[in-house]
Formats: C-alpha cells, structure tokens, sequence
C-alpha cells in the first residue's frame, strides 16, 4: 500500500538540501532532459495567476511567464531560494492549500512532487483552488521501466520506488473522483545521450517511460 511519508521528514530532508541543491541537481544532462519534460507544464498557462504545489528553489516557476506567479513548498529553507528568485511563495502543505477557491488559471507540480501527496486530497484541493476552466499539470517518475537489461538479468534492474506509479490510472482515477477531467498525457524515457529525454507513444504496451506529465482540466459549469 502506498503510503507518502509524513510531512515532518520532508520537510526535515528538504531543509537540510536546500544550500546548494540547484547545483547539485542541475548538470547538463538532467538542465537539458528536464527543458523537455518542463515545457508541457509552463504551456498550460501564459497569462494569469499559477500556483505550484511543491515549489522548492523556484527553478520550474521562474520560467512561467504567468502575471502572478506563486509558490507553495513544506520547506521554509527552499523558499528562501524561491524568494531570492523574485517569486512570491508560502510555507505550507499541498493537502490544504491556503487559498480561497477559484483563485488560479493553472497549477504546475513537477519533479514528481505528488509522489510526497496523498492524491485523493491533493486532486480535491487543486479542484477547489482552480478557476473553471483552469488546468493542472503534474509530473511522476514511472516506479520501474522496463528495459532488456532488467528482464535479462532482473537483479540489476533499478528498484521499484512505492512512491511513484506503475501506471497512469494511480494519477487519473483520483483526479476524476475530484472533478477533473484528462486533457493530455506526455510520456519520455530517459537516455544517457542527447536529448537525454525521448518522447514515447502512450498507446505504446508496457512501462516503458520513465516520466510523464498528466494534464487535466477543471469542467466549465
């Protein structure tokens, strides 16, 4: 059963890799894979407010090009860098968020930031914020991709992390059950050569990507 830690030991971990963590996390390879993976989000809106759940250093929302840009992250060592960027942010859980409903055109959740949600409240609460009309768009890692090298010699396949899916439907069916609707799905494997992420067709059998990006929408009423 899947079961997100609690968010005193996220916050704790973040904290204590907030210095330095852009650095550490931000080699060409991994600037390049995620320029890809990044776009599909900073898409959904151009104008008007956004919101990302998950903020951390600021990195992905001080690219959006949207009027009013915010960002809400457990760790209040992180949003020093998100401040620092010029970004307004808040210090608080993506399972209550601390914004009257209808307030955003656009949420953004990337680096796999729901993996750390329970999903079913987290969908509840990006419904509720959400103008009508408004999108969501939240990245995960896949927990295994298959490749030959695992199914060759499965001891040397990568772990599977409980915390990340299997499947699209672990994304999808929560966000139904809280009223919104799929819009796109955006699949890529990871490579080790340029351009590091390689797009893969969704009707395509198996796992084998290794990242998505789910978009949905909140239904006009």
């Amino acid at each position: 059963m899947r079961r997100p830690p609690h968010w005193r030991t996220i916050r704790a971990a973040y904290d204590q890799a907030a210095e330095g963590y852009d650095d550490r996390h931000g080699d060409r390879r991994s600037r390049a894979r995620f320029r890809i993976i990044d776009a599909p989000q900073l898409d959904i809106v151009r104008s008007g407010r956004v919101l990302e759940i998950g903020c951390g250093t600021g990195r992905l929302l001080s690219r959006s090009r949207a009027r009013t840009r915010i960002g809400i992250d457990l760790s209040p060592l992180m949003l020093r860098h998100t401040r620092a960027r010029g970004i307004d942010a808040v210090c608080g859980d993506g399972h209550a968020l601390p914004f009257a409903s209808t307030t955003f055109d656009a949420i953004i959740a990337g680096k796999g930031t729901f993996r750390y949600l329970d999903y079913q409240r987290a969908f509840a609460e990006c419904a509720r914020v959400l103008i009508p009309g408004g999108r969501l768009a939240v990245h995960q890692y896949a927990a295994h991709t298959w490749s030959a090298l695992s199914w060759l010699r499965p001891t040397q396949g990568a772990p599977r992390d409980a915390l990340h899916i299997n499947q699209l439907d672990e994304l999808c069916a929560p966000a139904r059950n809280a009223g919104l609707a799929l819009d796109r799905v955006y699949l890529w494997r990871s490579v080790r050569i340029w351009p590091y992420a390689v797009p893969v067709p969704p009707w395509l059998p198996g796992c084998l990507w290794s990242h998505c990006v789910v978009v949905f929408g909140k239904p006009v009423q």
